[in-house]
């Protein structure tokens, strides 16, 4: 009979660690998307003329690519999980994909562009 990943209580274990590992991931990286994404500076206050303005000088136009990448960074966190559940390298591989889709939608909202293209 061949054991199937959900009654293999090691994959299980691991499903749970890579998922907490992923969130614990995406939770930085939510909290710089976001950082950048609200705008925190009061009305008036005056902003360097530069391009990609820095955070909080951008008015609205961070929201829009902070928004696509929080739904595909829960996408990574959920892949992650199912990823934890074939193994330890399944973690691994699950953290690292969160990390490069937390750190490319840092750098979209940054850019103020969704999808990283110029």
């Amino acid at each position: 009979m061949v054991a199937t990943a959900s009654k293999n209580p090691s994959a299980q274990v691991s499903g749970w660690v890579g998922a907490a590992i992923a969130l614990g991931i995406a939770a930085v990286a939510l909290v710089w998307i976001w950082g950048m994404a609200l705008p925190v500076t009061p009305p008036g206050t005056v902003c360097a003329a530069i391009h990609p303005p820095t955070a909080g000088c951008a008015g609205d136009a961070r929201l829009a690519p902070a928004a696509v990448w929080t739904v595909l960074l829960a996408g990574a966190v959920a892949a992650a999980f199912f990823l934890g559940r074939r193994g330890w390298w399944g973690v691994l591989v699950g953290a690292v994909i969160a990390g490069g889709v937390g750190v490319a939608g840092y750098f979209a909202t940054w850019s103020m562009n969704v999808f990283l293209v110029v």
